[in-house]
């Protein structure tokens, strides 16, 4: 199940989930203290009815001032009325057509990296560090008018917050102790660039959040700097992980690269089956705000409920063949940008990225297989579903 080029820790959660769908769709999973949510059905409703599940998880999270400050502009952890007044004002600066004037340079960027490879002669690269990581974060950091010689700070915070520590650790004293220094110099680091595009007349996206208004309201320095920090730290590590993922993809089906390349708009649909089959995000954790019956369970009010992407996306009621990478699926109907008024601001610079470094991909090299002979580093699947190195053989035209 999942095709070859999965860990074994991962392998035992699917087979687990697999059979957990029939027996128990959902259930309570003591360690961690969450209602597990196996099913497609059930985890579209967790994370679409914002009514019955909130996206405010503080209750569960220890108080710590800098993780305050780093939460008071994150408008994905909120609910209704104030997720939709922070996100309304965020989303000014942030439209479809600033994403996609954005292509040019990063079809820019995915070439020098690539290019970079041809330049040092290697044929065996890791694809991870020579490609995946690199392009989104040099991106953002761009978008954000952040110096790029400083993503290597970008993404030792990001992985302290999402990977060195386990995504639970969040809901944990000593996991919340451990990220704080990180947390508090990426809260000084940020602020400092606030308050310096404040005192000048440079342009960016930091210069239109703080020019947004609505209905005369405009954005506090806190809540720039939380959603700065949402986009740093969730925009590039998961985009990074969607075109690994992707390239795991294409290497358990060699045949699709020839096809890819011969009906380039076949590009979109196999990037959302990749989301499909290989999402990079493990849960998507809700409160519930009332007693709620779910897949004939009782679940009392103010509990942890989270619906697993790795099990409901592989659910047979609702996709043939799930365990089939199929880019011709008729609906992808994934959840791993989420679903309804939370759906991922980041999702169109994601899918362009990911697009855009095929791409250049395909254009570069005649074949590109993960290499037999080293060894692939995943993540832990408990708190992200891909890879930290991904050695790769690259053919060139």
């Amino acid at each position: 199940m999942g095709g070859p080029h999965i860990s074994p820790k991962l392998r035992a959660m699917m087979d687990d989930y697999a059979h957990a769908r029939v027996q128990e769709p959902v259930r309570f999973h003591e360690p961690t203290g969450r209602w597990e949510v196996l099913r497609y059905t059930d985890g579209l409703r967790v994370i679409s009815d914002f009514e019955v599940f909130s996206n405010d998880l503080s209750e569960f999270i220890p108080d710590h001032e800098e993780l305050r400050n780093f939460s008071k502009g994150n408008f994905q952890a909120m609910d209704e009325p104030r997720h939709k007044e922070l996100r309304g004002l965020v989303t000014q600066g942030f439209t479809p057509k600033f994403v996609q004037s954005l292509v040019p340079r990063v079809e820019q960027v995915a070439a020098e990296l690539l290019d970079a490879t041809l330049e040092r002669g290697q044929d065996r690269v890791d694809i991870v560090s020579d490609l995946a990581a690199p392009l989104p974060v040099i991106v953002i950091a761009e978008v954000m008018g952040l110096p790029v010689a400083d993503r290597h700070l970008f993404r030792k915070w990001a992985d302290a917050l999402l990977v060195d520590n386990g995504v639970d650790a969040l809901f944990s004293e000593e996991g919340v102790a451990a990220m704080a220094p990180s947390i508090r110099e990426m809260n000084q680091y940020l602020l400092s660039h606030v308050d310096s595009y404040r005192r000048s007349d440079k342009d960016g996206l930091i210069r239109d959040l703080l020019d947004a208004e609505l209905n005369g309201r405009k954005l506090d320095d806190f809540e720039i700097l939380g959603f700065l920090a949402l986009l740093l730290i969730a925009g590039h590590l998961t985009t990074s992980t969607v075109l690994t993922n992707a390239l795991l993809c294409l290497d358990e089906n060699p045949g699709l690269v020839k096809q890819l390349r011969a009906e380039p708009a076949l590009l979109g649909p196999a990037i959302e089956e990749v989301m499909r089959y290989r999402s990079p995000l493990v849960w998507i954790d809700r409160r519930a705000l009332a007693d709620v019956e779910l897949g004939g369970r009782q679940i009392p009010k103010g509990s942890l409920v989270s619906a697993s992407l790795v099990s409901t996306m592989r659910d047979e009621a609702e996709f043939a063949d799930p365990d089939v990478f199929d880019i011709h699926r008729k609906q992808a109907r994934h959840l791993a940008f989420g679903k309804g008024i939370h759906f991922c601001l980041g999702a169109p610079l994601a899918r362009q990225e990911v697009r855009i470094a095929l791409t250049a991909m395909f254009s570069r090299f005649e074949d590109f297989r993960v290499a037999e002979d080293e060894e692939i580093v995943f993540h832990d699947p408990k708190d992200f579903n891909g890879t930290k190195k991904l050695p790769m053989d690259l053919v060139r035209r």
